[in-house]
């Protein structure tokens, strides 16, 4: 858990770098996938960094929501569950954890519903497709994607997050802010620079 002594400066810090961390995994993941799957080697994402945000933005949000699966907002559900008989438990703490997997499940895919709309309808940029997959919304969204999120999510947030968080809440608060701060700089300078490149390009800056 987080250093209770921490202001909400502090935490707001540190969060930013677990976002960042958690966005440049996704996009090593999204980068790797691609290139073994179809061979290619494309900038994934909005930003010229290697970042993917969507993956930093719903996990901060789940987190931001209803916490980790068993100290987050089910917690007191799970003390209760502690209680119960052996069967019994073990029958309570997996409909726990699917209830947990149901809502980051859609959590996530409400995030990348929204962030999916917004850059084809304002910026005219496909990130992703599913027009490919048969239960799909506008190619934005898709019933196999959400219960691949969902998945990921509640193992992330059950065996990951834990001592991620543990790791970077202990890092001193200058440090961290300094750090955060950098980092979004970095991400405004970016979010801008492609933006004024799309504009008066009518395309997105490729790196390669």
């Amino acid at each position: 858990m987080p250093d209770k002594t921490k202001g909400d400066a502090d935490k707001f810090f540190c969060l930013v770098i677990i976002f960042m961390l958690v966005s440049f995994t996704g996009w090593c993941i999204e980068t790797i996938y691609f290139k073994i799957a179809f061979n290619d080697f494309t900038d994934r994402g909005f930003l010229t960094l290697p970042l993917c945000t969507i993956y930093g933005s719903s996990v901060i949000l789940i987190y931001t929501l209803i916490g980790t699966p068993t100290k987050g907002r089910l917690r007191p559900l799970f003390a209760r569950a502690d209680k119960l008989p052996a069967p019994v438990k073990i029958a309570a703490y997996a409909g726990l954890f699917a209830v947990y997997f149901a809502i980051a499940a859609l959590l996530a895919t409400a995030a990348e519903f929204v962030t999916g709309l917004l850059f084809d309808k304002v910026f005219g940029v496909e990130l992703w497709s599913y027009s490919g997959h048969t239960h799909n919304l506008f190619g934005y969204i898709c019933i196999e994607m959400s219960l691949v999120w969902g998945a990921l999510i509640t193992a992330a947030m059950g065996l990951i997050w834990p001592p991620v968080e543990k790791i970077v809440f202990k890092i001193e608060p200058k440090a961290a802010r300094a750090v955060a701060i950098t980092f979004l700089l970095c991400i405004a300078f970016d979010f801008i620079f492609n933006t004024a490149y799309l504009c008066i390009n009518g395309v997105h800056f490729e790196l390669y």
